[in-house]
């Protein structure tokens, strides 16, 4: 018999990933392993890799027998933990039959709901290690947030462009622009390789920047023509980090 049970006494961590998840993936396999509990996967239209790992510190208690894999539907999940209170502490386990993960919400009252485990393909999921980027950058994601929010009402896509000590990110509409620069003297943290100009949709890039709520910086590394990785990392709480492929220009 498999054996799971994790509490939770911050729901926003759990909860603000699997809503970012949400905007890109329908339905996936969340693991729960010795180091605590990841999500990885692509989106329907292999354009975005989702890899998330919530690491077992964060829990008041964790449990688990070897590797458990959940499929689960990412929307119902993130319904359900809308549900739970601030001050609510969360335990997550499976059903004593395994066909089931039981959500519990204890702070005032005691709240049960449970979700059907989904038999889902595991298929095979690129790694966003496995590249090798010309640019690497740290920035303060309230910047990233600035440039993709500012070019999401002129365009549905955005430059990235690393010049020697700074970043662009610029777009171009039907009779609009917009620019945003940075640099070390700004929210631009550190800048590391050669000069790169690349193109990503900005529909995936608004989901993707939901990811910040989980760290103050993020970790960008991208190329000429070339995936873009974002990384938010709270060093032993949480990650997020993602792959977008671009889009090319003729």
């Amino acid at each position: 018999m498999s054996v799971f049970r994790a509490v939770l006494t911050d729901v926003s961590l759990l909860r603000d990933a699997v809503d970012t998840i949400s905007q890109l993936i329908g339905e996936g396999i969340f693991k729960a392993d010795k180091d605590g509990i990841s999500f990885n996967a692509t989106d329907r239209a292999i354009v975005a890799v989702v890899d998330f790992k919530l690491d077992k510190n964060v829990f008041e208690v964790y449990e688990v027998s070897g590797t458990i894999k959940m499929g689960l539907n990412v929307d119902s999940l993130l319904q359900i933990l809308k549900r739970a209170g601030a001050k609510d502490k969360l335990e997550l386990s499976l059903s004593d039959d395994e066909s089931k993960l039981n959500v519990k919400m204890v702070g005032e009252t005691t709240r049960k709901f449970s979700m059907p485990l989904l038999d889902i393909t595991e298929g095979e999921v690129p790694s966003p290690d496995n590249l090798d980027f010309s640019t690497k950058l740290q920035i303060r994601t309230p910047v990233i947030e600035e440039g993709v929010s500012d070019a999401a009402i002129v365009s549905d896509s955005l430059v990235f462009e690393s010049e020697d000590d700074a970043l662009v990110m610029r777009t171009d509409g039907d009779s609009s622009s917009a620019e945003l620069r940075v640099d070390k003297n700004g929210g631009l943290l550190s800048l590391n390789g050669k000069p790169a100009r690349s193109r990503y949709p900005l529909d995936y890039l608004k989901k993707m920047i939901r990811g910040a709520r989980i760290a103050d910086v993020a970790s960008i590394s991208f190329g000429k023509d070339f995936p873009m990785r974002i990384e938010f990392i709270n060093p032993e709480k949480a990650s997020m980090r993602f792959l977008l492929a671009p889009r090319v220009e003729d």
